[in-house]
This record gives C-alpha cells, structure tokens and sequence, in this order.
C-alpha cells in the first residue's frame, strides 16, 4: 500500500448535477498523473495510485470544473495512515445508546484544534473523540429526525473546509483496496 492515497472529495456526488460521474473522476485523475484512480462508493472518495497526490489532485481541479462544474474542496490521506488509525480501535468506550454513527472528518487548515478531548458541542450531538493530522474522530447523536454534524463543527472551528465518512465507510474502504 506504499503510494496508495485517498482523497475526500468534499460535497461530491457522482453523476448529479455539479460533480463528475465516476468515468469522468478517474479518467481525469490518471490524465492528471495518477497510475490509477478508482473510485468508491458514489460519495467523492477516491482510491488513488500516485506518486504525488496533491499535484494530480490540483492538476484535476481545473478539469472538475470544466467538465462538470465541480470545485469544492479535497483531502488527500495515506491509506496506511487511516489503517492505523482503525488498527488502535478508536471508537471503542465510546459508544453508548445515544450513539447514531462513529465518523471521521477531514480538513486541512492552518488553525490548529486546541481542543480537550472528549469535547462535545452546545447541541449535545457531537462528541469529538481523537484529533489525528487533518482528521477529527467523532461520535454523533440523533435527535428527531437531524443528526449531529462534526464537518459544520470542525468548519466552525477551524474556519477551512472539511468533509466526514462513517467508519463503515472507512472500513469497507480499507477492505477495497
């Protein structure tokens, strides 16, 4: 797994309006310098070979916007590092029945999270759990029929763009490559 990456697109769903469909993200990437681009799910994430990810992600974005007026933001990870992540068992002690989802949001930015952990929003639906590089880990509670957001948390906070995934997702996605 030494140069695979994934990138989180944020806001990206293939094939409706304002993102790409699924030929397009990967002929784009490759053409962008990827050895391979193979996406999963429909969500904007993206498992990627390559060498320098950031460049063949920036390489991309001029070409998501012409295609299909895509150009919201993107992270990049190491599949290895979210490996390790989900190898420590994270989540575990906390969960509890108020639990709706385990989640992983990430964001780039210059402000550092400053935060002591657990730490959980004024709403009570949010639970920030562990602080990675670029990665917030959170449980969320739902209420009715709205369930906490840790990306509008960890937007509020560091004022830079993020995107989450379930652990699910983060799993079956490990499993994919």
């Amino acid at each position: 797994m030494a140069s695979l990456f994934v990138v989180f697109y944020r806001n990206m769903n293939l094939g409706h309006p304002g993102s790409p469909d699924r030929a397009t993200l990967e002929e784009v990437l490759v053409a962008a310098g990827a050895r391979t681009a193979r996406s999963f799910q429909t969500n904007g994430t993206v498992l990627l070979d390559a060498g320098n990810p950031a460049k063949v992600v920036s390489q991309a974005a001029g070409e998501f916007k012409t295609a299909a007026g895509y150009t919201d933001a993107a992270m990049v990870r190491s599949l290895d590092e979210l490996a390790e992540v989900l190898e420590g068992k994270p989540f575990e002690g906390h969960k509890d029945s108020r639990t709706y989802r385990e989640t992983f949001t990430f964001f780039d930015g210059d402000k550092p999270l400053d935060l002591q952990l657990p730490w959980t929003n004024r709403k009570d639906d949010v639970d920030i759990i562990a602080l990675h590089d670029g990665l917030a880990l959170s449980t969320i509670r739902k209420f009715k029929s709205s369930a906490g957001s840790p990306t509008a948390e960890i937007e509020r906070l560091t004022g830079a763009p993020a995107t989450t995934r379930t652990l699910g997702t983060i799993e079956r996605l490990i499993e994919f490559a």
